[in-house]
């Protein structure tokens, strides 16, 4: 740092202590007295400071000088006020303007904005000024002297501004704060010693004012107890003059129950243990009486000595008195609204404290103490929802709204329970200005009686709104009162029925005994429940379900009766229906299935009772799906309706007719005594089934086939009567049909036969044990092989080869046909692609598919097709065989199918013709590439002419439509040559070969292919 700058700088800022020594060389009571003058004067002075210390500034060059006098304008400011620095600005301003130079109106501007800043800073800080802090001291000093640098800024930067603020920021930020802080200290001090002074003035003041005219009684006392100085108000309240106090200690007037306590206290005090301390205490007064005070007590140290000891006294006697008074009326109070279960609380409206008793303490289920330590404990525990009805009701009392506040509330209580409070209270207190003071009430547990008004009300309300009728009567049965549903099922209005007896709804459709039974029950058991028929106002019957109950009186006497009844007769309805939905068949109004099992159980123990007999007989109706398939359900059903009608017609009223389902009926003729009668019906049942029957403009043609059996002789339980029956059925229709046959004992042994079949077929289907013959097909005209059937052979583990005409129509029968087609197909599918892969040799296989495949094989056609194409076997492959009576069945979708195996090139041969419907238009409809004679006309064709004869025309006709022609049975040469000679193409038989295995065939027509000659007997 420049010492040239420095310590110019330094000396002038020394100057600045004879502001100091001027302030404290006046007198502070000439300030306040002469407080204007003194103000004109001190402004000159700082004036004539200023200009003393600016007569030794520092000089950058002429016109340009650097002083303090902005630490001594701005502390002017600060301390002293607006008028001595306004003073002091203009004096040192006007001698700065007479100095002149370069930096004039700088030096003016630095002189201005030093004592603005000061009177500024001074505005808002005047009355911290004495505990001034040396951080915002320094702020001061820095915010003051940065604004003067800057003010230099006025001057042409690059000379002289920059050059002078960089030689001069350093000096004039630090000597210039440290000036500005001491200066400061030194001003603040005289502003703390004044304030002190003024405190112990006012204190003084205050303790003598107090200590002589005051309202507490104050005494100082040494460390021996003895009082030094006593006031007069402490003489008036224990009745003594001065002089006599002096003489005595505070101890001898101590009531002597509570001297130790003051003694402990007092030592403790004297020990330095505490300072201070305070009592209740009580004083025998000159006159003999007790006078209570709170005493304060506090002492005077020096050295940790106790030098004096003062005391404070307020008297509280009238004040104890009467909250003596007071308790003592509280307590009697609280026993009395103790016996009557009140919560009582008091709440002090100014200073919101409320008091409560034990019994609110109870209610809430809380400690007392604790209850009236929270004066929000209550509040806060009232339910959510109605606290603001609560407070509403006490805020509108207290504006003098309502007479009193009374309210019913829910409350949660400390165990988690909800109690219902009934709570009143009124303002007993208001100021002059009726602002309420204070304000009692009582607090009331409702909760019993709420429960009990709850159910009232919501036995009244069940009572008026249920649905179910209900009525209370007298012991006599006279009605007192009903509900509304009363009203509304049984027509009368409760004015209608109001004394009079409840007999008026029985009428008599119930009878007699039925109310002598009901009402003697109410009398042994003074309850009855049950179904009853009552009759409405208007007449109409109605079914209700009736419960009676009886209330009893103390004495156990009947008093009152209780009728609930509710109208079933819907129900009832509903009921009915649904039984007869169950048990009824919904088209022809027969008992179904159900029903006659029911019926049967009943006739069988009727029957063992009496002894009788009874028959059973099974009907199908034949041709029925025929007949439902060409005209329609619709026709169907009228068909079976009048089936029904006329089986009605055909029996007893005894009797009973039975849908089973379909075309299925039973009968059960009861009670019959020979097989005469039973024939009698059965051959009238015939007989009316076979009758036309007009379906609207179509008429139909069906017949019965029936079975019989007889109970007990063909069996003795329900479901061996059904199972014989049937049985006898399938035997009928096997017998040609239109016709009834008796179960025998040879069809349980069948049926047991056919059922060990069914599972044998089943196993060998899991098991695969079926294997493919192949039955060559042979060119009549060349004698080559080029096609064979497919024939399968099933080697059964214990009954060896069974033959296929045994068990194909029960795999028919079973659906197990399509699993065991399918297996068919693929194995002379893959036998085929095998032949021509393994041998060169394209041989087509025929495979048989039956009706049912049809009509169940489902996904099988696609799965099929599918086969053949991996295989890549067309036409010259495979040839499917169907039945002339498949092309008559619409419902398979056969034209459907055949297509799709035209499609995919497969060849279609159409088995055993001529035995059928031989249908020329179902030929030219479908595309059939085969036709096979069947061997019943081939067996005698070399003998028979007309089978000769029937044999040309078929063989004409296919190949006018462009079909070839097979001839099965071929067994002669006889009939080889027969057939030759009427152009057949292919046959079939014993002549060429027996079904042989696939190696058998293959050895003997593939491996070798050679042509078979005119001698066929080593074949």
């Amino acid at each position: 740092m420049d010492k040239s700058i420095f310590f110019p700088l330094v000396q002038n800022a020394a100057l600045l202590l004879a502001l100091v020594f001027l302030y404290d060389a006046i007198p502070k009571k000439h300030q306040r007295q002469y407080f204007l003058l003194w103000r004109l004067v001190i402004g000159f002075l700082i004036g004539g400071i200023g200009i003393t210390i600016m007569s030794t500034p520092w000089m950058y060059q002429p016109g340009i000088i650097f002083d303090t006098r902005s630490v001594l304008l701005c502390i002017s400011g600060l301390f002293f006020g607006g008028l001595p620095t306004l003073i002091a600005v203009a004096v040192t301003g006007f001698y700065r303007i007479s100095i002149g130079g370069d930096g004039m109106w700088i030096g003016v501007a630095v002189i201005a904005s030093s004592g603005l800043i000061g009177v500024i800073w001074r505005q808002y800080r005047k009355a911290y000024l004495a505990n001034i802090s040396v951080k915002e001291m320094f702020c001061f000093a820095y915010t003051v002297h940065i604004v003067m640098l800057l003010w230099f800024f006025i001057l042409p930067l690059n000379a002289p501004a920059l050059p002078l603020l960089a030689k001069l920021s350093l000096p004039v930020l630090t000597v210039y704060p440290i000036a500005t802080w001491l200066l400061s200290r030194l001003l603040s001090r005289r502003f703390e010693l004044e304030r002190d002074e003024q405190i112990r003035l006012q204190d003084d003041f205050l303790f003598r004012s107090q200590f002589n005219v005051g309202n507490i009684g104050i005494a100082i006392t040494g460390i021996d107890q003895k009082w030094m100085k006593v006031n007069p108000y402490l003489c008036q309240m224990l009745k003594y003059t001065e002089d006599e106090l002096l003489n005595m200690t505070w101890k001898q007037l101590t009531h002597p129950d509570d001297v130790e306590a003051d003694i402990v206290k007092f030592e403790q005090m004297l020990a330095g243990k505490i300072d201070n301390y305070e009592m209740d205490k009580r004083f025998i007064a000159k006159d003999g009486s007790i006078v209570y005070t709170h005493m304060t007590v506090a002492c005077k140290r020096t050295d940790n000595r106790v030098l004096l000891v003062i005391a404070g006294y307020l008297d509280v006697t009238a004040q104890t008195l009467a909250d003596r008074e007071v308790l003592a009326s509280r307590e009697q109070l609280e026993l009395v609204l103790s016996s009557s279960d009140l919560g009582v609380w008091d709440w002090d409206i100014r200073n919101d404290r409320i008091e409560r008793n034990a019994r609110s303490a109870d209610i809430l289920g809380c400690d007392i103490e604790v209850l009236n330590a929270n004066s929000r404990q209550w509040m806060d525990a009232i339910v959510a929802e109605d606290r603001p009805k609560v407070l509403h009701s006490i805020e509108a009392h207290i504006r003098g709204e309502t007479p009193q506040h009374k309210m019913e509330y829910r409350l949660n209580t400390a165990n988690h329970k909800v109690r219902w409070i009934l709570d009143t209270g009124k303002v007993v207190s208001r100021d002059e200005n009726n602002n309420a003071l204070r304000m009692c009430g009582t607090h009331t547990d409702i909760t019993e009686a709420k429960l009990i008004e709850e159910s009232l009300k919501l036995s009244a309300l069940v009572y008026d709104n249920s649905s179910e009728a209900m009525s209370v009567l007298d012991e006599e049965g006279m009605i007192i009162t009903v509900n509304a549903a009363f009203s509304d099922i049984t027509g009368y209005s409760e004015e209608e029925v109001l004394g009079q007896h409840i007999r008026l709804l029985y009428g008599d459709i119930n009878g007699n005994d039925f109310h002598n039974k009901m009402n003697d029950a109410i009398r042994k058991k003074g309850y009855w429940q049950g179904e009853m028929l009552q009759r409405r106002k208007n007449g109409e019957e109605y079914v209700i379900w009736l419960t009676i109950n009886t209330i009893k009186d103390k004495e156990g006497m009947p008093y009152r009766r209780v009728a609930l009844f509710s109208d079933i007769t819907n129900k009832k309805q509903n009921e009915h229906l649904i039984w007869k939905q169950a048990n009824y068949d919904t088209l022809t109004g027969l008992p179904n299935r159900r029903m006659l099992l029911e019926y049967l159980g009943a006739e069988i123990k009727n029957s063992d009772r009496n002894q009788d007999h009874f028959a059973l007989l099974f009907l199908d109706l034949d041709y029925f799906k025929e007949v439902n398939d060409t005209l329609g359900h619709a026709m169907g059903d009228l068909l079976l309706m009048e089936t029904a009608s006329r089986l009605k017609s055909c029996v007893r009223d005894a009797d009973v007719v039975a849908r089973l389902g379909g075309d299925e009926f039973t009968v059960v003729l009861s009670a019959m005594a020979d097989h005469k009668g039973i024939e009698r019906v059965a051959e009238h049942i015939l007989r009316c089934i076979a009758e036309p029957y007009v379906l609207g403009e179509e008429t139909a043609y069906i017949t019965a086939s029936i079975g019989i059996t007889l109970y007990p002789d063909d069996s003795t339980s329900i479901e061996g009567l059904l199972k014989h029956a049937d049985q006898a059925m399938y035997a009928a229709k096997d017998q040609g049909r239109n016709r009834f046959n008796y179960f025998t004992p040879s069809m349980q042994e069948y049926a047991k036969y056919r059922m060990r079949l069914i599972q044998d077929l089943r196993q060998a289907v899991a098991n695969k044990e079926f294997e493919l013959h192949f039955q060559p097909i042979v060119s009549l005209i060349t004698g080559e092989v080029t096609k064979a059937e497919a024939l399968i052979r099933w080697n059964h583990a214990e009954r060896g080869s069974v033959s296929p005409s045994e068990f194909i129509s029960v795999a028919e029968d079973t659906g197990l046909i399509v699993e065991i087609g399918n297996w068919v197909f693929e194995r002379a599918a893959r036998q085929s692609a095998a032949w021509r892969d393994e041998l060169g040799v394209d041989i087509q296989i025929s495979v048989n598919k039956s009706p049912i495949q049809f009509r169940d094989e489902g996904a099988l056609l696609h799965n099929w097709l599918e086969l053949l194409q991996d295989l890549n076997i067309t036409g010259a492959g495979v040839c499917v065989e169907i039945t002339e009576g498949l092309l008559l069945d619409a419902s398979m979708g056969v034209t459907e199918k055949l297509l799709a195996y035209r499609d995919a090139g497969v060849q279609v041969s159409l088995d055993d013709f001529g035995t059928g419907y031989s249908s020329l238009a179902y030929l030219k409809k479908f595309d059939i590439d085969y036709l096979k004679i069947d061997q019943s006309f081939t067996r005698h064709i070399d003998t028979d002419t007309n089978d000769q004869i029937l044999c040309e025309a078929i063989i004409v006709m296919a190949h006018k439509l462009g079909m070839k022609v097979i001839a099965e049975g071929v067994e002669t040469e006889a009939q080889r040559q027969v057939l030759l000679a009427a152009g057949c193409d292919y046959g079939q038989g014993y002549l060429f070969s027996r079904p042989v295995a696939a190696a058998d065939f293959a050895k003997k027509y593939l491996v070798t292919p050679k042509t078979l000659s005119s001698n066929f007997s080593s074949a």
